[in-house]
């Protein structure tokens, strides 16, 4: 159950988001306003911006397939999603937020550019918690298929991460 900040924080992404895109990425009614129906650019863009909210894996499809081009292998179905998004959200990292930079929405792909923002307080592959904040620089492209992303590609640069977790003296 959402909370009343997440759904003040969705309706206004939602709307910024309509802002900021160019005006061909928006499916259109006669009244020229947005409609969020599947397989529309509004549709998918609703799909990822609710996501955005809490990662919850539910979003992606059942037999899913999540590329981190950081690792050397592709986390498929959701259960193996939701673990990977555990280590991110709540598991190695804490207190995280995203900053939303760019958003483009075409069709039935959404791409996300974004500031991932953490707190290292839990193992990651081995590396215990430094206690270190990451601000670290993210790009995403995702296939939604009706209300569920079939695909997402993550891109960032893991050697940013990694200096950044190093303990200050």
């Amino acid at each position: 159950m959402r909370t009343w900040k997440q759904s003040m924080l969705l309706a206004s992404l939602f709307l910024l988001s309509f802002v900021i895109m160019p005006p061909f990425v928006v499916a259109q009614t006669s009244d020229g306003l947005p409609e969020a129906r599947e397989g529309t650019s509004a549709g998918s863009l609703a799909v990822m911006l609710e996501f955005m909210v809490d990662h919850d894996p539910a979003f992606y499809a059942e037999d899913a397939v999540f590329h981190v081009m950081a690792m050397p292998e592709p986390y498929v179905g959701r259960e193996a999603i939701g673990a990977a998004l555990a280590t991110f959200y709540g598991g190695a990292f804490t207190d995280t937020h995203v900053e939303l930079r760019t958003i483009l929405a075409d069709g039935t792909r959404v791409v996300l550019e974004f500031v991932y923002n953490g707190t290292h307080s839990g193992e990651l592959m081995g590396m215990p918690a430094t206690g270190q904040r990451v601000r670290v620089p993210m790009l995403g492209i995702y296939e939604i298929e009706g209300d569920h992303i079939r695909e997402g590609r993550l891109y960032y640069d893991a050697a940013t991460m990694m200096a950044q977790l190093r303990p200050t003296e």
